[in-house]
């Protein structure tokens, strides 16, 4: 039989109850928008969590450090070394030390790094304020103070309301080289050295302050506390880690927090999902039952439709027709109908957000895919509640069904 005089049946049937088809349009719209609008929260969290991880360029650095060792160090020779691995395109290192701002009367307590400007790059720390200090102390005049750049928290406790009317001036610290990062294991304590602030950056709540790695070489450290390794390709990142590692080294990669932050996520999105296909289960029964009661109302039409020639598997095909439809029209409108919500409830969030001094973010996420598979459920729901009723209809026995009634 032609599918097209099939379609236009399948159509007239349903639009003969309208109410009853509008209904269970409502209910499948229902189940399939709640499970977009959960799922699509997860999706949206996800992205926001990975975004903050993953921030600069993440994916190509990996962390090098020596752990709890006190036997392996990071110096001058053992980079060499890591640059000598597979896959390594450069390699910057940091300097931890402790110190303490002194300003007039005041003293404060921060953490004071030795680094390149290449290294703060890669950290996605940017300036904010000012200049970057000048990578290689040889190229000072031997007249003029090493330059510093601090973060905002620092200049907050200078007691300053405009931080940019600190750069420039002079600030004397004492820094403290732990044992670890001096040559002969010894603590080395250097006070009064004096600092120009140059610039300021977009970092932490903590006071910090940066500087060149080579003015604290000057000062006595001569080990690393941390390395950052650009890699030349994210593909081969896992041979060049067991490189690393096999010198003694502890390595650390963006992408193993990715992915435990991803398998923590995908336990929330079936969470959150399940709560949207009860739902859809719900409506399910609602389209089976109203499939059913269609068949027992029709079987007149259907010994009828018999009679006058028509074979088993159109009869099927009538009845499944009419549960596909209802499942696509209703993953149709349910789709819309979970970005939609999902964009009122964003729009409300930062409102608020905005109104408290905050910014405006995206909480959901609607992936395409994501999209396109919660239509093709609604497909598969529809067919599958469809089967039963179709399969019973095929079996109806016109002569039967005639002699009863």
């Amino acid at each position: 039989m032609d599918k097209k005089f099939i379609l236009k049946f399948a159509l007239r049937n349903l639009m003969l109850h309208k109410l009853r088809t509008v209904l269970t349009l409502l209910a499948i719209m229902i189940g399939i928008s709640a499970i977009i609008f959960l799922v699509a929260f997860a999706f949206g969290l996800e992205r926001i969590v990975t975004r903050e991880v993953t921030e600069g360029d993440a994916f190509k650095l990996v962390d090098v450090g020596t752990g709890n060792s006190q036997v392996i160090k990071l110096d001058a020779h053992a980079l060499e070394s890591i640059r000598g691995a597979s896959n390594v395109k450069d390699v910057q290192a940091i300097i931890n030390v402790g110190a303490q701002a002194k300003n007039n009367d005041k003293t404060i307590d921060c953490a004071f790094h030795g680094v390149t400007t290449k290294y703060l790059q890669w950290s996605g720390i940017k300036l904010k304020e000012g200049k970057m200090f000048r990578d290689n102390s040889s190229n000072s005049d031997s007249n003029t103070k090493p330059e510093i750049v601090t973060n905002a928290a620092f200049t907050n406790s200078l007691g300053s309301p405009d931080p940019k009317k600190l750069i420039g001036k002079e600030i004397a610290f004492d820094i403290i080289i732990s044992k670890n990062l001096t040559e002969n294991s010894e603590v080395k304590t250097q006070e009064n050295q004096i600092f120009t602030i140059s610039g300021i950056v977009q970092d932490g709540s903590s006071p910090t302050v940066y500087t060149s790695a080579d003015h604290l070489k000057n000062l006595g450290a001569t080990e690393f506390s941390q390395a950052k390794i650009e890699v030349v390709s994210r593909t081969n990142v896992e041979l060049m880690r067991k490189q690393i590692e096999n010198l003694g080294f502890k390595t650390q990669y963006v992408g193993d927090t990715v992915q435990q932050i991803e398998q923590i996520f995908s336990i929330f999105k079936i969470i959150l999902g399940s709560f949207g296909l009860i739902a859809l289960v719900v409506a399910s029964l609602g389209m089976f039952n109203t499939l059913t009661i269609s068949l027992l109302e029709r079987i007149k039409e259907v010994a009828l439709m018999k009679m006058l020639g028509m074979r088993k598997r159109d009869v099927a095909s009538v009845f499944i027709t009419e549960a596909v439809t209802l499942g696509i029209v209703g993953g149709i409108f349910g789709v819309a109908f979970g970005i939609i919500d999902g964009k009122i409830i964003n729009s409300v969030l930062n409102y608020f957000a905005v109104r408290s001094g905050g910014e405006k973010i995206t909480v959901f996420s609607y992936p395409v895919w994501f999209l396109l598979a919660m239509f093709g459920f609604a497909f598969l729901v529809g067919f599958i509640t469809g089967l039963y009723p179709a399969r019973r209809a095929s079996k109806v026995n016109a002569l039967d069904v005639l002699r009863y009634e």
